[in-house]
C-alpha cells in the first residue's frame, strides 16, 4: 500500500508530464480499439463464412446495367434450368431475407425481449424481432448440414405453406432461453442451432448476416411460387458452387442469351475486395496507432528517467539501505500502470463518445461489415495486450538504466 502511495505522490509531483502522457494514452487507445474493431472484423469476413468463399458464386447485376427489374416466370426458370443442366455447376440455391416479428405473450422471457434488436430507428419496427433468411431446398445441400446442434430440415420441411408450423434454426445467443423442440410465437419450432459465423443477407452489398442472433427456415411453398419473388431471387438472392477453374464468361453467357442483364461475382473476391478496400482506408489508423506504441513507450522511458533524475537521493538512500534495483523497478512500474490505467479508462470513454452512432447501429442491426463497432471482452483483451506490451517494454529499459546507476552518485543527487 505504501508503494502505492509513493506512486500517487510522485504522479502529483510530476503532473505536468502525467497529463500529457494521458492525453496520448487517450487518444492513442481508443484509435487503436477503433482500429482492432475493423481488423477483428476483416479477419471475421476472411475465415467465418458459413460458406466456402472459394467455390461460392453470387448473382449480381451486370455492370452498367439498370436497377431490378421483373422477369417472367418463363426467363427465370429457362434461366435456372440451364445453370443447373451446366458441368460446372455443383448446386444452385436461392434465398429471401425476412424478420421475424416476436410475439412477446408467447415469449414471456423478459430478458430475452430486452437482449434483442430493437432498431426502430433504422427499421421502424418497435417491437422485437429476429433478422434472418428463408431458403430453398437447394440452398440448404448448400450449408451441408453446418449447424452447432440438432438435426436441421427435411425434404418434406420444403413442401409446407407459411400458414402451418414451420421448422428454424437460431442463432447460439438463443441456447440460453431455448431448446431443441421449443416453440416461437407458437408456431417456429427450433430444430438446430446455428454457428457463430456468416451469410450473405444481400448479393449486391457489402454487409452480411451474422448467425448468433439470426434465424434461417425453409422457403414456404407460397412464398417460393410468387412470381415476383422468382424474379426478386434471381436478381438479387440467388447462390452457386462452382467446380474449380470454372469458366465463368461461360456461365454470364448464359444470363446474355436470356436478355437477362446479370452477372456471377465469386463470394470471395467480393469479400477480399471488400477487405482491401478497408485496409487501405486503414493505413492511415494503422500507422497512428503503431506511432502511439512508440511514442507512449518514449514518453514513459524519459519522463521516469527525468522523475530518476529528479529523485536520485531518495533511490539512492533505499539503494543504500538494501532495496534492490527490482523493487525501484517496481516502485517507477506501479506509478506507470496507475498512469496507464486510467489512460485506459479515458480512452475507452473517449472511444464511446467518439462512435456512438457506430456502436448504436451495430447494436441494432445484426450484420458484419467492416465498420462492426463495440467494445467487447476480445476488444478489451487486445488493448490490454497492447497496453502490457507498453509497460513491460518501457520498464524493461528503465530497468537497463536503473542498473547502471551507483549509490554513490545517486545520494549525491538532488530531491
Amino acid at each position: 500500500m505504501y508503494r502505492i502511495k509513493d506512486a500517487l505522490r510522485a504522479l502529483r509531483n510530476r503532473w505536468v508530464i502525467s497529463i500529457l502522457l494521458l492525453i496520448q494514452f487517450t487518444y492513442g487507445l481508443s484509435t487503436i480499439t477503433g482500429s482492432s474493431n475493423i481488423f477483428l472484423n476483416l479477419y471475421d469476413m476472411n475465415f467465418n463464412s458459413l460458406l466456402d468463399l472459394k467455390s461460392t458464386y453470387v448473382v449480381v447485376p451486370a455492370k452498367g446495367s439498370a436497377s431490378a427489374h421483373t422477369l417472367s416466370k418463363e426467363q427465370v426458370d429457362k434461366v435456372y434450368s440451364q445453370l443447373e443442366q451446366h458441368p460446372d455447376v455443383i448446386s444452385l440455391g436461392t434465398y429471401a431475407e425476412e424478420i421475424l416479428l416476436l410475439d412477446t405473450s408467447s415469449n414471456p422471457d423478459r430478458r430475452l425481449m430486452d437482449q434483442l434488436t430493437r432498431s426502430s430507428m433504422t427499421s421502424g419496427l418497435n417491437e422485437p424481432f429476429i433478422t434472418g433468411i428463408m431458403i430453398d431446398e437447394q440452398y440448404n445441400e448448400l450449408l451441408n448440414g453446418q449447424f452447432a446442434a440438432g438435426t436441421g430440415f427435411t425434404s418434406q420441411d420444403f413442401r409446407k405453406n407459411s400458414q402451418g408450423q414451420m421448422p428454424i434454426l437460431v442463432g447460439s445467443f438463443f441456447k440460453s432461453y431455448y431448446s431443441l423442440g421449443d416453440l416461437i410465437n407458437h408456431k417456429y419450432k427450433i430444430v438446430g442451432f446455428l454457428p457463430n459465423k456468416y451469410l450473405v443477407y444481400s448479393n449486391t452489398s457489402n454487409v452480411y448476416l451474422k448467425l448468433d442472433k439470426a434465424f434461417i427456415m425453409p422457403m414456404p411453398t407460397d412464398r417460393f411460387d410468387s412470381n415476383d419473388a422468382i424474379s426478386s431471387r434471381l436478381q438479387q438472392t440467388t447462390i452457386l458452387t462452382l467446380k474449380p477453374n470454372v469458366n465463368v464468361d461461360e456461365l454470364n453467357n448464359i444470363f446474355s442469351s436470356n436478355q437477362v442483364n446479370l452477372t456471377l461475382k465469386n463470394l470471395g473476391a467480393s469479400v477480399h475486395e471488400n477487405i482491401e478496400q478497408n485496409m487501405y482506408l486503414e493505413t492511415f489508423q494503422t500507422i497512428l496507432g503503431l506511432a502511439f506504441v512508440l511514442f507512449s513507450i518514449t514518453g514513459i522511458v524519459v519522463t521516469t528517467i527525468v522523475s530518476l533524475m529528479i529523485r536520485k537521493r531518495e533511490f539512492g538512500i533505499k539503494l543504500a539501505l538494501g532495496e534492490h534495483p527490482l523493487g525501484i523497478l517496481g516502485q517507477i512500474t506501479i506509478e506507470n500502470i496507475l498512469m496507464g490505467v486510467i489512460g485506459f479508462g479515458l480512452s475507452l470513454i473517449h472511444f464511446q463518445w467518439k462512435y456512438k452512432e457506430l456502436l448504436q447501429i451495430s447494436k441494432e442491426i445484426n450484420m458484419l461489415s467492416p465498420l462492426d463497432f463495440k467494445l467487447d471482452g476480445s476488444i478489451l483483451f487486445i488493448i490490454f495486450i497492447i497496453f502490457s506490451f507498453i509497460i513491460v517494454v518501457s520498464s524493461f529499459i528503465i530497468y537497463l538504466y536503473i542498473r547502471k546507476q551507483d549509490i554513490k552518485s545517486l545520494i549525491g543527487g538532488m530531491e
